[in-house]
């Protein structure tokens, strides 16, 4: 039976909330609360409920916005059950959905708990949910419940709190660190017309009350105090606009920056590194020293943006965007030479193929080499003299706007982002991250080109893990979330996997520039694993689908384990799925596509279109796989997609895909409301495949698979022919209907293969050709076959050599 769970969208305040908590700034300074004996005492903020030990029987797991409690459970049970994660004293209420208190009575899903602080200030809620034990087994393959649990679970115990200690950016303890400085920034073109590419920018200037200074006080202090509240509050600029203006923010272990309600910070327009100082950072999943991103934490541990204001990166048109495509006489950062003078994306990829030390890549305002640059050192980060023999460049690469690298139980909550120069929120090599309530609007495709021309991805995890991101709504003109693993040389060497990353109620919104709402690659060298994706909708005139997986043979890497469930999509420029294993190389380098693109475990379940999807579009757009590493396990059930097309559609190009199982899948034509019921049956071949010398000799092969990858048949020829027989039992009308095609290596080219009525085939002649750049220690041979939407593959792993 179909569930009918639909989007939920507002999830009202949920843990670790630290917005509207009483405290006054610190007039005397950083800790000003002392205990009995002379001891400073800071009362916290904790808000993270977390179960006691043992407590199983009753709560079956707490993740971050939901308490799933074993059925018939009481309040008094479960609330003795539940504890502050820093156990900070707090009271704990439940209500049920029209705001009743529940005292005795039974626990219903849809109630709710209340985390009241211990000052009596309500900070946050939960939602309760009831257990249900059979829920594994109906699900089967399509969801791994242990799994998604554990990450919300970890996330949530995770989750940062800070003592009720604030410092307060507009205290007068900071006001001498709040001065003026020039701001300069681009207006137009000399020629006053943007189509005009290559006359030079106009610039104007103005001056503005410059608070960085200040807020990196702020952060000292309360850090050296032991952690707190770094506050920007409403209406304390004195800026004529009310915005805080500012560079480069730093955060420090153990500090929440709380942008409050009604405050705006805009980080200046000057691209040099007196604003922006040189960092380790990330740019497009290679590692280098550049730009700091707008707010930046660098191995640190429990921190936090959160508050409902406003970060603007005022980025536009002629701001930090002209060099994207080096338009107005601006560098280019899309220049694929390896051999520029400054720093592109050519240099940028030689470095990462190369596998150039990290420290010695840097790229600065003017090309200078800093005094200094920081580095991770075990639990510490110094900094150091860079590399007497690092050859600096001028730096092209935008900035993220929000970056924690290398850090742990990070907090990102309720602010609204705008006008990015790059990706948005980009956690690298994090852990234990919750990004929650955000409000990201980008929109880059009303300007003088019709299509988006910035990279501005809304949230990307990069080879980070135990990651949830709830309750945001994006509009972006590139990825709405795009998950990252680093990029060839530097991802596979340097980089961890993305993996256990939950995104859930949320909206993503694409208003022009043709991406997807949820992407995986093109940088995942490092693997990309375990992303649930459930409970979302994704639309918008320019959103082309609302999962797109990306890699090629440069990558190495994976992309496993995505289960995408209750979702809708309302709109879809190509369809809902796209599976592409030849992604275009941005910088390829002759021999390093000696990888298979290896893309597994796909399961979606209970994702619908809208009755208004763009017409004629189909579920899944194959556009490239390769026959010797086939997409591979492809689950699609109970789902309803408006259309006119048909679901084999999309396969027509491209039918390299291994297990393909449909179930219940509806096809809707929204003119007639007409429907087409889709369910596929497994189409395997017998095990007999033989590969048969010249010489008559014969060699039973085995397929490789997930649980055997490196499977290897030794053949003693180099030429041969290939035998074997596709298992009719379903198929009656193969022989009619069906076609098996093979393909040897990297050739597009099938061998031709005569299919005989009781299903086997028989190929002519295979020569396995070693002279070649790619090949390591293997050859394949694939079997392609299929019967109208009924498809699979086996690939065979062989070798030329005597056994």
């Amino acid at each position: 039976m179909k569930r009918r769970t639909r989007v939920l969208l507002c999830l009202g305040v949920v843990a670790g909330m630290t917005a509207g908590l009483s405290g006054t700034s610190l007039a005397a300074g950083p800790d000003d609360t002392t205990a009995p004996g002379g001891r400073p005492e800071v009362r916290s903020t904790g808000t993270v409920v977390v179960a006691r030990p043992g407590s199983a029987p009753i709560v079956a797991n707490v993740g971050t916005s939901t308490i799933t409690v074993r059925a018939g459970a009481r309040v008094p049970a479960v609330t003795g059950q539940l504890v502050a994660s820093d156990r900070s004293r707090q009271r704990l209420t439940v209500v049920d959905a029209d705001g009743r208190e529940k005292r005795a009575e039974r626990i219903e899903a849809g109630d709710r708990l209340r985390v009241t602080a211990e000052d009596d200030h309500s900070v946050g809620s939960y939602t309760f949910a009831i257990d249900d034990p059979d829920a594994e087994r109906r699900d089967g393959v399509y969801w791994n419940h242990p799994r998604y649990e554990g990450i919300d679970r970890t996330v949530n115990a995770s989750t940062p709190v800070f003592p009720d200690r604030r410092c307060d950016i507009t205290d007068h303890r900071y006001a001498h660190l709040v001065r003026q400085v020039t701001e300069r920034y681009a207006v137009g073109n000399e020629a006053g017309d943007p189509a005009v590419k290559s006359s030079p920018l106009v610039y104007a200037s103005h001056q503005v009350w410059y608070y960085t200074d200040a807020i990196a006080a702020a952060i000292t202090d309360c850090h050296r105090a032991g952690g707190g509240i770094v506050v920007v509050p409403a209406g304390g600029s004195r800026n004529p606009d009310g915005a805080y203006y500012s560079g480069a923010i730093t955060l420090l272990s153990r500090i929440n920056l709380r942008i409050d309600t009604g405050a705006t910070v805009k980080f200046v327009r000057n691209k040099t590194n007196e604003y922006y100082p040189v960092v380790l950072t990330s740019y497009e999943g290679s590692d280098l020293y550049s730009f700091s991103p707008f707010v930046y934490a660098l191995h640190q541990t429990d921190i936090a943006v959160t508050g409902g204001g406003l970060l603007d990166g005022q980025e536009d048109m002629w701001n930090w965007r002209p060099w994207k495509k080096g338009y107005w006489g601006e560098p280019s950062v899309e220049n694929k030479d390896t051999n520029a003078p400054y720093g592109t994306n050519g240099v940028l990829n030689a470095m990462n193929y190369a596998d150039v030390p990290i420290q010695k890549r840097i790229f600065s305002d003017d090309g200078h080499l800093p005094a200094t640059i920081p580095v991770i050192d075990g639990d510490m980060v110094r900094n150091v003299a860079p590399p007497a023999d690092a050859v600096p460049l001028k730096s092209t690469f935008r900035p993220s706007l929000i970056q924690t690298y290398a850090s742990s139980n990070v907090l990102i909550e309720d602010v609204k982002i705008r006008n990015t120069p790059f990706w948005v929120v980009h956690p690298v090599s994090s852990k234990n991250v919750l990004i929650r309530n955000l409000d990201i609007y980008s929109d880059k495709t009303k300007d003088f080109e019709a299509g988006g021309w910035n990279n501005d991805d809304g949230v990307d995890p990069e080879s980070s893990s135990q990651v949830v991101m709830e309750g945001n709504h994006v509009t972006v003109s590139d990825d709405g979330a795009a998950i990252k693993a680093g990029r060839n040389v530097n991802g596979r060497r340097h980089r961890n996997p993305s993996e256990d990353i939950i995104i859930r109620h949320s909206v993503y919104n694409n208003d022009g520039g043709g991406s997807a709402a949820v992407s995986m690659g093109s940088e995942m060298s490092g693997g990309v694993r375990n992303v649930f994706i459930h409970d979302n909708e994704f639309g918008g005139p320019g959103l082309s689908l609302a999962l797109k997986i990306k890699t090629n043979s440069n990558r190495g890497g994976y992309v496993e384990n995505i289960y995408l469930r209750d979702c809708l999509l309302r709109s879809g420029i190509s369809g809902m799925v796209q599976f592409d294993g030849n992604y275009s190389e941005t910088v390829p380098f002759p021999g390093a596509d000696v990888f298979n693109p290896t893309i597994r475990n796909i399961y979606l379940d209970n994702v619908d279109t809208a009755p208004s999807m763009t017409p004629g579009r189909t579920t899944f757009q194959m556009s490239s796989a390769a026959s010797r590493s086939p997409v591979e396990n492809v689950y699609y059930r109970n789902s309803d997609f408006y259309t006119t097309n048909t679901l084999d559609a999309g396969f027509r190009g491209n039918k390299n895909i291994k297990n393909f199982v449909v179930e219940n899948v509806s096809y809707i034509d929204p003119a007639t409301l007409q429907r087409t019921v889709y369910n596929t049956t497994p189409l395997n071949l017998l095990d007999q495949t033989e590969a048969v010398t010249d010489s008559g000799q014969t060699v039973r092969l085995t397929a490789a698979s997930i649980a055997a990858p490196d499977t290897i048949t030794a053949v003693p020829a180099r030429t041969f022919t290939l035998r074997g027989k596709v298992d009719l039992t379903a198929y009656p009308d193969f022989m009619e209907k069906g076609t098996v095609r093979v393909f040897v290596d990297r050739s597009g080219t099938p061998i031709p293969a005569a299919v005989a009525a009781d299903g086997s085939f028989a190929t002519g002649s295979i020569t396995l050709d070693d002279d070649q750049s790619w090949y390591q220690d293997r050859h394949y041979v694939a079997v392609n076959f299929y019967n109208g939407i009924d498809m699979n593959t086996a690939v065979y792993q062989l070798t030329s050599s005597l056994p």
